[in-house]
């Protein structure tokens, strides 16, 4: 990944991705864009750039590395970056700091939840076959403090905790027992990567929780311009099938291995606004 920081996170590295060849009188989008490292970020990205290049739009991006992800935000609303992705919500939406870009980046895939469990509680979790169900273990789920998907957990009365420490740490505190976070919903996504990353924690074969939720790019007000350009390229992804391709590409291997067809399937609300 390449990276850039604004002055006061001189230390990180940065370079620049080269444009394509330009479509007549279109100027460059001069873009400054968040990501981390782990490669968590690679199939945004990627879909960002490809579709650009699709609508022969040239640009010009600047990556800023491994920042935590609340800081990225707070980054985006100042305008030390001027593009991020993350969940759609109400709040982002409407702050005056940020633009939304239209155009869902998953299909909704993010919004397909596995859980990130203990060996121990399997059984527990093989039993539910509600949200009733899934209430009355007790067992409580956890998520970045400020996510939207907390909102779901609420509005199900499903328990949950909220971690503001790194996120890194929320793995062992799971797998600790003692922690007061007993699971993790996990996009089906990002859920098999982590896993491998967490051999301490296992997948939960039994259960896919959903929600209608996506992930969106967002830009700095500064950056409002581009919007309109950055929307018709990802409606050319999606009628092209550029973006079926790459999340294929990305995401097709773990989403099959996760047997989704053959879950129990609980529909949970949608986060209010």
């Amino acid at each position: 990944m390449k990276l850039r920081l604004i002055a006061c996170f001189a230390s990180a590295l940065f370079s620049s991705i080269a444009t394509p060849a330009p479509a007549a009188g279109a100027a460059p989008l001069e873009l400054r864009i968040a990501v981390v490292s782990d490669g968590r970020a690679d199939y945004f990205t990627r879909l960002l750039e490809e579709s650009l290049k699709l609508i022969r739009q040239p640009y010009h991006i600047q990556y800023v590395k491994d920042i935590p992800a609340r800081r990225m935000w707070w980054m985006l609303g100042k305008g030390d970056i001027n593009l991020f992705y993350g969940m759609q919500s109400a709040e982002k939406d409407h702050d005056n700091n940020l633009v939304p870009v239209g155009g869902a980046l998953t299909n909704g895939l993010i919004g397909q939840r596995v859980l990130l469990i203990r060996r121990a509680d399997a059984q527990t979790f093989a039993r539910v076959r509600s949200v009733g169900d899934l209430q009355r273990t007790g067992l409580i789920a956890g998520f970045g403090a400020g996510w939207g998907d907390t909102k779901v957990w609420k509005a199900a009365g499903l328990p949950l905790y909220q971690h503001a420490a790194p996120w890194s740490t929320i793995y062992a505190m799971v797998a600790a027992e003692n922690r007061n976070v007993d699971y993790l919903p996990r996009g089906v996504i990002e859920v098999l990567e982590e896993a491998r990353s967490h051999p301490e924690l296992m997948v939960e074969q039994h259960l896919l929780l959903q929600y209608r939720a996506d992930f969106r790019f967002y830009l700095n007000a500064s950056a409002a311009r581009y919007r309109p350009v950055i929307e018709r390229a990802l409606k050319e992804a999606e009628a092209s099938g550029l973006k079926a391709r790459l999340i294929e590409e990305f995401f097709g291997a773990d989403i099959k291995a996760l047997n989704l067809n053959r879950r129990v399937h609980l529909r949970l609300p949608s986060a209010p606004d």
